[in-house]
This record gives C-alpha cells, structure tokens and sequence, in this order.
C-alpha cells in the first residue's frame, strides 16, 4: 500500500507541475483552459484517493463508522457481518450472539441486508452505496430505514432479549 501511495503523490506532484506550467503562461488558449480545468479534476480525484487510502475509509462519508451513535446493533456482532481478520481473534462472538445475529439479518430481504451491512457495518456514504448497488440515494434511505425498523422490532420484541 505504501507503494501505491508513493506513486500516487509522484503522480500528483506531476499533475501540479503541469498545472503551474500552464498557469505561468503569459496568454492562456481556449486548448489550455480545457487542459486546466481537466488537470485541477485530476488533482481532485488524486488528493481524494490518497486521503481515503492513507486514512482506510471514505473521506466524504460525514457519519461514518467512527460516530458513536451509527451502530443499531453491538459492534462486535456488525463485525461479524463485515470480518476484519485481526478484529476477529480478538472479538470472538458466542454461538448465542451468532444466532441473534443470523435471526435479526436474516429478517431483513437482501437488498435491506446488502444497505445495511455497506452503510452501517463498513461506513460508506449513501451515494456512495448507491453507486454500488445501482439504485438512488433516496431508495438506500428508504432500505436502510425499513432495516433498522425490522431490526428495532426484532430487539423490543418478545421473542429474544439482548443483555
């Protein structure tokens, strides 16, 4: 990854110096105003990728999983949904907690599962799911409210109790 990363700030640095070069001339073609305004899109997309990989999440997702409120379930069972590796030998899930967890998503239709576990679980953005999924931001909303609805239910119903 570091590697990567290496090559993507050379590549950005690159892009600035083009930048600066057609900024530094005395006249400015309608030629180099389109290669201006295509080389500051490309210093955006570049800066954007190397935040997200130095960081590991998306930079425009505003609510994202480091917010305290985002979980509707305990951590270690959206864990469960999403396994992280070194996450995982530490955070070991009883055969009770992988029950609840298999009965409350299994509740949920696939789409609702797939909305929850991307916005929840690994903290995208709702366009950004959207994107993936090829449907609206408005319908991710929509799944993602009839999930934690469904969800909601199944934890203030009757038939289990969550300690």
């Amino acid at each position: 990854m570091r590697t990567l990363i290496y090559e993507y700030k050379q590549s950005l640095r690159s892009l600035r110096e083009m930048k600066a070069a057609i900024e530094s001339k005395s006249e400015l073609t309608e030629l180099d105003l389109q290669d201006k305004t295509l080389i500051n899109s490309m210093i955006s997309e570049t800066e954007f990728a190397i935040q997200w990989m130095v960081s590991g999440r998306n930079p425009d997702a505003r609510r994202g999983v480091d917010r305290t409120g985002a979980y509707t379930l305990d951590p270690k069972l959206i864990e469960a949904v999403v396994p992280n590796r070194a996450i995982m030998e530490e955070w070991k899930i009883t055969a009770d907690e992988q029950w609840l967890l298999d009965d409350v998503l299994g509740d949920l239709t696939v789409r609702e599962r797939d909305v929850f576990t991307l916005v929840r679980a690994e903290g995208l953005s709702f366009e950004y799911t959207a994107e993936l999924l090829g449907i609206t931001k408005s319908s991710v909303q929509t799944y993602l409210e009839r999930a934690e609805r469904k969800i909601e239910d199944r934890k203030n119903g009757s038939l289990f109790l969550v300690s």
